[in-house]
């Protein structure tokens, strides 16, 4: 460990929800036990109505940041959030320019769980979203990234040789797996999908195989149950919620909305096949949730989903928004037990190998040697 003071310009929750919250929390809690000074900045991002505007605030944003640079002694390591970089793509580049000027120490590392500029929406943001993100991460003297398939996205972007470290999340479960047998319904099979209700984890598709399932397929012992945050896109859950009350499957699908964590432990024990169809991950922790508890899984062949769940292996995959595949999918596994139960166990050999203190200290190590050139 060397002797330098580590900021952190992150957005940290007390109450963490999504995977890049809980890395980054988690991140903070262990480098505080290791370095002397770990300093955190945050700030909530302006609203604005134009692009113009938007601009703007993020001009001042970036500038009224560069007041840290000219303040920090000895040597300091900038970590910051692929997230924020709209508010920090021209305060890299400018600390870059600076620093040796104003004899700063000063190592700049971003956090990179996954890009933005694909999930933008529009040809001209996607665009304008990918060259700020060249921008941000051209400006790094280092990069961490969270899965091979993120370090693979990052290597395009980038216009020269920068060292990257892969520290991939631990596994975020405190379940016993105690409730297993004590609350398995007899009567149902239970599909479970954890996530934001949002059209981007592919909700809407996972309804309409559901519907394929029901009413197609005539399979009625069945239950989906629905875990996450649906005030995030609140339009899109309004029009999930009626196309399954049209299609007439309402009565089956249960939306449990954001749960605590003996309510999530008690789910994944119910639950007998995992289903994530999303259209984009940059890793994915709800997979490895699903894995420790021993699940079947069938998802996408989307983003970095496919480093983790194998086809054949210890799950099925299928392409984004294809209802029909999803659907004979699920039903193969409902029809063999045998599989269900192969693959659950492939993947929960899979799931304890994944250790939050050894992908830090992958990272510390990385720290440390960020001022050898």
């Amino acid at each position: 460990m060397i002797n330098c003071k580590i900021l952190m310009l992150l957005p940290i929750c007390e109450s963490p929800v999504t995977g890049g919250e809980i890395y980054n929390r988690k991140l903070y809690d262990y480098l505080r036990s290791k370095y002397v000074t770990v300093e955190n900045i945050t700030w909530q991002t302006k609203p604005h109505d134009t692009k113009l505007q938007f601009f703007l605030n993020s001009l001042k944003q970036n500038l009224s940041l560069l007041k840290l640079l000219k303040r920090q002694e000895g040597r300091t390591i900038i970590l910051e959030d692929i997230s924020t970089s709209s508010d920090l793509f021209l305060f890299n580049f400018l600390t870059i320019l600076t620093r040796r000027l104003l004899g700063k120490e000063v190592r700049v590392i971003p956090i990179v769980t996954h890009l933005y500029a694909p999930l933008a929406k529009g040809r001209l943001n996607k665009r304008l979203k990918l060259y700020e993100e060249r921008i941000f991460l051209n400006c790094a003297d280092g990069i961490i990234v969270i899965s091979e398939f993120t370090k693979r996205s990052v290597e395009i972007l980038m216009c020269h040789s920068t060292d990257m470290v892969v520290a991939y999340p631990g596994l975020n479960v405190s379940f016993t797996r105690s409730l297993a047998e004590s609350v398995k319904d007899n009567e149902n099979l239970h599909l479970l999908f954890v996530g934001y209700i949002t059209s981007r984890k592919g909700v809407d598709t996972l309804i309409d195989s559901f519907r394929i399932l029901v009413m197609d397929y005539g399979i009625h012992n069945l239950i989906l149950d629905l875990v996450g945050d649906t005030t995030r896109d609140p339009s899109f859950f309004r029009e999930i919620a009626h196309s399954s009350e049209t299609a007439g499957i309402r009565d089956k699908i249960r939306i449990h909305g954001r749960v605590e964590a003996d309510e999530l432990e008690r789910l994944y024990a119910m639950a007998d096949i995992f289903v994530f169809p999303s259209h984009w991950e940059g890793f994915g922790m709800v997979l490895i949730e699903a894995m420790y508890n021993r699940l079947p899984i069938v998802a996408t062949n989307a983003g970095a989903i496919p480093f983790l769940v194998k086809d054949g292996e210890n799950g099925i995959l299928v392409p984004v928004r294809d209802s029909e595949k999803l659907a004979k999918s699920i039903k193969k596994l409902i029809e063999s037990p045998e599989l269900r139960r192969s693959f659950g166990e492939s993947n929960y050999q899979l799931a304890i190998q994944f250790n939050w203190n050894k992908s830090f200290s992958n990272i510390e190590s990385f720290l440390d040697k960020s001022f050898d050139t």
